[in-house]
């Protein structure tokens, strides 16, 4: 091969490269900076669910939670079907069988951590406050795990895959329990912000490792719900909890039927085809 003909080899690499790190990296940072802005003006400057306000809530469900933390994502990660980046596999969307199995076993595990721990806080609400409580973070943990993990997650580890599966992970686990953890912190912003980000890294780190392992949305969401409920029970306006509010029950419901519809949606129109090894 001539000089002129590995020149133009190295500039289309080069070009290809570029053009992964505006589609894999740029654009869902520039989501992820919309997301976390939005979740400082409505939730954080707020103090929304310190101060417990329904309309509040509901307009940070729609807009955060629905509108940035599921549609957005979706968008961008259709585009990476289109072009071979991602797959059903990788963003977490399994069949219904293997999902109701991963859901089972996580929610039975999560359960019997809580009743051996006896995790401090939550001896002090009853089954009802547990279950409200619950529902009220569950928006936040299916909009966090659909941008960390499915969005960001995915696309990082896309545009690190030439460098190995253990680069690719690592970095993967890394920036988003960092991203995990800062938009927590500001959700909840107030003046114990530097040990709010530290809890909130290391059950990032653990919600990035259970994703990555076991590839499946809903059982993810489970984990970091659970693990929202541990960190933030003593943070939440016990006037969300009790006596029981439709508004934080219907959110909840609201957000995940949004995103089921979202699975089926994509269930109907991709599939991924797992080729023999030659």
């Amino acid at each position: 091969m001539d000089e002129t003909g590995t020149d133009d080899a190295t500039r289309s690499r080069q070009g290809s490269r570029y053009s992964s790190l505006v589609t894999l990296v740029l654009i869902p940072l520039v989501i992820v900076l919309i997301w976390l802005l939005e979740n400082y003006l409505l939730a954080g400057n707020t103090h929304l669910f310190r101060q417990a306000s329904i309309p509040g809530l509901v307009l940070y469900t729609v807009l955060a939670g629905i509108f940035v933390g599921i549609i957005v994502p979706i968008v961008r990660i259709r585009a990476a079907f289109l072009s071979g980046a991602v797959n059903m596999f990788q963003i977490g969307f399994r069949s219904a069988r293997r999902t109701v199995a991963a859901v089972s076993l996580t929610a039975l595990a999560g359960y019997a951590f809580f009743i051996i721990t006896g995790t401090p806080g939550i001896e002090g609400l009853n089954r009802v406050e547990c279950a409200t409580l619950f529902m009220l973070l569950l928006p936040i943990a299916i909009a966090t795990v659909m941008i960390c993990w499915v969005l960001v997650g995915t696309h990082v580890q896309a545009y690190f895959r030439s460098e190995g599966v253990i680069v690719s992970v690592i970095t993967g686990v890394v920036i988003t329990a960092l991203i995990f953890a800062l938009s927590l912190s500001i959700l909840f912003a107030g003046p114990d912000f530097r040990e709010l980000f530290t809890g909130f890294f290391v059950a990032g780190c653990i919600a990035a490792f259970f994703f990555f392992a076991v590839r499946d949305v809903y059982a993810t969401i489970i984990v970091v719900t659970s693990g929202l409920v541990v960190l933030l029970n003593a943070r939440i306006d016990p006037a969300y909890l009790g006596p029981i509010s439709p508004a934080v029950i219907l959110c909840g419901i609201v957000v995940m039927v949004v995103l089921v519809n979202v699975h089926w949606h994509f269930s109907r129109h991709y599939t991924t085809i797992v080729l023999p090894e030659k």
